[in-house]
Order: structure tokens, then sequence, then C-alpha cells
């Protein structure tokens, strides 16, 4: 028995060492674990941009320098996107004002529209005037992925804004979508042409 415990006795040292290993790795393992979690909470704490974040990103890189760069509009749900929109009667007389003399053709009466979603461009739409005499309905019609039509009602005055998109097979008067928002001159400091 006296042996079986003085065996034991020089064994202790040795377990002792053996778990302290394993508690070092057991320690830098939770530690290791630790930093990875602080990292993934850091990272979802930053903050998600929005639209404007992403609009003002590209204004800075002076991105919208064109005459077709008039207003900026943002919806009321911010899920990103936000689009540039122009009057081509305002485009006209900013490139007439600029070339002095020289009358540039007119590029008629429709609004151009730019799509961007979290700060890439979907491309230019032209819509077209819905009532010759108002300045604030427009609209696009289309006919692939489906028959549909595009809306944008815009009050110039107040710079608030309805988008409405029609599944023109489904109902021609009940718009399948909708959205409002505000818009604002991009360049407050030079504004359109009266």
């Amino acid at each position: 028995m006296e042996e079986r415990e003085s065996r034991q006795a020089a064994s202790l040292p040795a377990l002792q060492r053996h778990h302290r290993g394993k508690g070092d790795a057991l320690n830098m393992r939770n530690a290791c674990l630790s930093l990875v979690t602080l990292m993934c909470l850091a990272a979802s704490a930053q903050t998600v941009q929005t639209a404007r974040g992403y609009f003002e990103e590209l204004r800075d890189a002076n991105a919208f320098n064109h005459y077709g760069d008039e207003y900026v509009c943002f919806p009321e749900k911010d899920k990103g996107g936000f689009v540039i929109v122009a009057r081509t009667k305002d485009i006209d007389k900013m490139g007439a004002a600029k070339n002095k003399g020289v009358k540039p053709k007119s590029l008629g009466d429709a609004l151009v529209v730019q799509p961007y979603f979290k700060g890439v461009s979907s491309g230019t739409q032209i819509f077209d005037k819905v009532d010759k005499d108002s300045d604030e309905e427009w609209s696009l019609e289309f006919k692939s992925p489906m028959h549909g039509k595009i809306v944008y009602r815009i009050n110039w005055v107040t710079g608030r804004y309805r988008l409405l998109v029609y599944a023109l097979d489904h109902s021609k008067t009940l718009p399948a979508s909708e959205i409002s928002g505000k818009c604002e001159l991009i360049h407050p400091w030079s504004p359109p042409p009266t």
C-alpha cells in the first residue's frame, strides 16, 4: 500500500503538469474565442451605411458634376437606394447658359432618372410627361419582364415625390408598389434655371 501511495505521489506532479498543459491550451483556446467574438461584435457594431451616406460618398468623390445631376431623391424607408433626377428642360437651359451664343439641340420635355442602390448606378431611364401642361407627373411603360408602368409624381415646390409601380396585366389603376420620399437639390448654391 505504501508503494502504491508513493507511486501516486510521484505521478501527482506529472499529472498536474499534464493537466496544466491542457489548461494552458484551454486558456489559449478561450482567449482566441474571446478575441474572435470581440472582433465579430466590433464588425457588427459598425453602422450600416444609409442611402444618404452612399450619396454623400459619391458626391464627395465629385461623381455628380453633370447637367443631369440636378436633384437627389431619398425614399422615406431607407434601404440603401436613391435616385438622381433632372428635367430635360433644365438641362437644356444649363447647357445654353454655359455655351452662350450656341443653342444646343433641345432634349425635349422629359425626366431623366438615374437609380442607385448601395452607391451603384442602375443606368439612366427617360420618363415622359403624362400631361403636357404639368411638370409634376412622369411615366415610363415597359413590356419586360412583365407589362408595367412606373410613374413619378413630384411636387417641385416642396420636393416631395411618389413613385408608383403598376403591373398592368393585373391592374391599370391600383399600383402594385408605392414609395414616397423627398428630393433636394444636389448643388444648392446653383438652383435650377427658371
